[in-house]
C-alpha cells in the first residue's frame, strides 16, 4: 500500500483508534501542503474498506466503490469519449451540488465492503454552502461511514466542522526524512540537486518534487559563490538577475525565493555568537522580501539583486 515517510506517530494514533473499535467518524488531516496527507488518507481508507488487501488494484486506480473522493471539478467537463485532462483548469471551489450528490449516494449500502470512506481533498476548497451541507452529514453520519478531511489551513475551516472531527496534525519532515522521501520518489536524482530541493521543500516532499528538473544544483552553487566572495563587483548578482527574471524562468525564480532564505538560515546556524544576531537579521529581511515578491508582484530583477545583496552580506559574517 502507499508508502509513508515521516508520519509514523500520526499513523499509530489512527490505527490505535481503529483497533479500539471506537473509531471516530470524522477526521481532519491538517498540515502544510505537500506533506503526504492525501497518501495517508488513501492508506487509512484502505485499512477501513479493504483490511485483507483484496482490492488494492481498485484503490490504486481510484475506482473502489466504497472510497469516494471529492475534489474541485474541471471548469469544462470532459466529453464522453475523452480521457480526463489532469492539467485542466479547475473550478474555484467544491460546490454544494457536489456535496448534495455525495449525500444522495450515501443513502445506499457500501458496494464491496461493510464500510465507506469519504475523502474531501481539500476541505479548504469547500464553498460556504458546501461546507454547511457537509456539516449536516458530520452531525448525523450514516452508519459505517467515515470522513477524512484534508486541510492545508485547518484554522480556516468552520469551527462547527472542526468540533465534530478528530484532528491529525502532520508536521514538516526533517532533513533525513526529506532525503528518504525524495530519494524514494526519484532514485536517480543528482546529489547536488537533492540538497537544494530539500531546502526548497521546507519539509514538504510534495513541494520539493514540484521543483524537480529545474537544475537547482547550479542555482545553489551560484548563491554559495555570492556568499563566499561577497560579489564585490556585483557581477554574480547581475548575472543571476538576468537569468531568473526571464518569463520562462518563473519556476526557478520561485525556487530561488525559497532557497535563499533557507540557505541564509543554514549559514546562521553555523555562525559564532559574535555574528549570529546579524545573520538572523539578514534571514528576517530575506524572508520578508521573498514573501512580498510574489504577493505584490515586485520587479523580478530588483528582487533578485536585493536578495543577492543579502546573501553577499553574509561574507562579512563568517561561519564558525
Amino acid at each position: 500500500m502507499t508508502h509513508l515517510i515521516g508520519h509514523d506517530a500520526v499513523w499509530r494514533h489512527f490505527t490505535s483508534a481503529l483497533e479500539s473499535g471506537k473509531l471516530h467518524h470524522g477526521w481532519i488531516l491538517a498540515g502544510p501542503r505537500g506533506l503526504g496527507k492525501a497518501s495517508f488518507a488513501l492508506r487509512a481508507a484502505a485499512s477501513l474498506v479493504d483490511a485483507e488487501d483484496r482490492y488494492s488494484n481498485l484503490i490504486a486506480r481510484g475506482t473502489h466503490p466504497d472510497i469516494l473522493t471529492i475534489k474541485r471539478l474541471p471548469k469544462e467537463a470532459a466529453k464522453d469519449d475523452d480521457e480526463p485532462d489532469t492539467n485542466a483548469e479547475l473550478k474555484r471551489s467544491i460546490t454544494i451540488e457536489q456535496i448534495r450528490n455525495l449525500q444522495a449516494s450515501l443513502t445506499t449500502r457500501p458496494g464491496l465492503a461493510d464500510k465507506r470512506v469519504i475523502i474531501i481533498d481539500s476541505a479548504d476548497d469547500l464553498e460556504r454552502g458546501g461546507a454547511n451541507a457537509l456539516l449536516k452529514s458530520l452531525e448525523e453520519p450514516p452508519a459505517d461511514t467515515y470522513f477524512l478531511l484534508i486541510s492545508h489551513a485547518s484554522d480556516r475551516l468552520l469551527p462547527t466542522i472542526r468540533s465534530r472531527c478528530q484532528m491529525l496534525r502532520f508536521e514538516p519532515l526533517n532533513h533525513d526524512q526529506m532525503t528518504a522521501a525524495l530519494s524514494d520518489a526519484a532514485p536517480e536524482i543528482d546529489p547536488a540537486d537533492l540538497d537544494a530541493l530539500i531546502r526548497a521543500g521546507k519539509g514538504s516532499p510534495g513541494q520539493a518534487i514540484d521543483f524537480m528538473g529545474l537544475d537547482l544544483g547550479k542555482l545553489d552553487h551560484a548563491m554559495h559563490a555570492i556568499i563566499q566572495s561577497g560579489d564585490p563587483g556585483n557581477d554574480l548578482r547581475v548575472a543571476l538577475a538576468e537569468q531568473l527574471s526571464l518569463k520562462a524562468a518563473q519556476q526557478r525564480y520561485e525556487a530561488f525565493l525559497r532557497l535563499a532564505p533557507a540557505l541564509i538560515a543554514e549559514r546562521a546556524r553555523r555562525m559564532d555568537a559574535a555574528h549570529v544576531l546579524a545573520a538572523t537579521e539578514v534571514w528576517t529581511a530575506a524572508s520578508a522580501l521573498a514573501n512580498r515578491a510574489i504577493a505584490l508582484s515586485l520587479d523580478k530583477q530588483s528582487v533578485i539583486f536585493q536578495m543577492g545583496s543579502l546573501l553577499a552580506s553574509l561574507q562579512t559574517h563568517r561561519a564558525s
